[in-house]
């Protein structure tokens, strides 16, 4: 069982942070926005990358305020919110939660980037100095749908403050596997909650392309 006796907390809009930590590193060129105010929501869509890279350095507090108001702004179902979110800074959470995922990886095998878990320091998710962890309020059937919107609106954010992320999901159910329930505990996870989805947050270290996208999947029925 992890031991967290001592760690210290800090409360911010419902959410429970760790010790944040900061390290100055230069970071790479960021695309920066000239047009208008109209155009600059699909800027921003086109734009976003899942980035699997980052500097050392820690996102703000302000920045992840930002990020959070805009998470907990996107729509749901009858307006039930059926999510909790916690953004992790602190690195031993961090250390305890990639070393919780290599163990259950021994022997597997995995697609994307997990493939490399046998890699000399490897991180399920990427080295970023923050983690956010969203969970669903399993009772609730549109809960996954829900969070999907309030990670939409946590990637594109992050991408607007000059941020990377990128959704995780291999990690959801070693998170939930029941051995694993004083890590929920720590974070708070309220009964009756399950992990959905992961994100990796951080400055960006790589500008990777857009992958090749599919138009021909889009019909137009008239």
């Amino acid at each position: 069982m992890f031991n967290y006796k001592g760690m210290k907390k800090f409360v911010f809009s419902g959410l429970i942070l760790f010790g944040l930590i900061g390290c100055n590193e230069v970071k790479v060129e960021q695309i920066v926005y000239d047009g208008g105010d109209k155009d600059a929501i699909i800027h921003n869509i086109l734009n976003r990358r899942a980035i699997r890279k980052y500097t050392a350095e820690q996102v703000s507090q302000e920045k992840i305020d930002t990020i959070m108001k805009c998470a907990i702004y996107a729509p749901s179902a009858l307006n039930k919110q059926p999510w909790e979110i916690r953004v992790i800074q602190n690195p031993a959470i961090l250390e305890e939660i990639n070393k919780r995922f290599l163990s259950f990886a021994q022997g597997k095998e995995f697609q994307g980037s997990a493939a490399r878990y046998r890699e000399p320091g490897f991180s399920i998710f990427h080295n970023s100095p923050s983690l956010i962890v969203i969970a669903s309020d399993k009772s609730n059937v549109n809960a996954k749908l829900d969070v999907g919107l309030a990670m939409q609106n946590i990637l594109l954010s992050a991408d607007a403050l000059g941020l990377g992320t990128c959704p995780l999901g291999t990690l959801v159910p070693i998170l939930n596997l029941p051995e694993n329930e004083d890590i929920l505990r720590l974070l708070n996870i309220p009964d009756g909650y399950e992990v959905a989805i992961n994100i990796s947050l951080g400055y960006p270290a790589e500008s990777p392309t857009a992958p090749i996208r599919y138009a021909d999947k889009v019909k137009i029925i008239k």
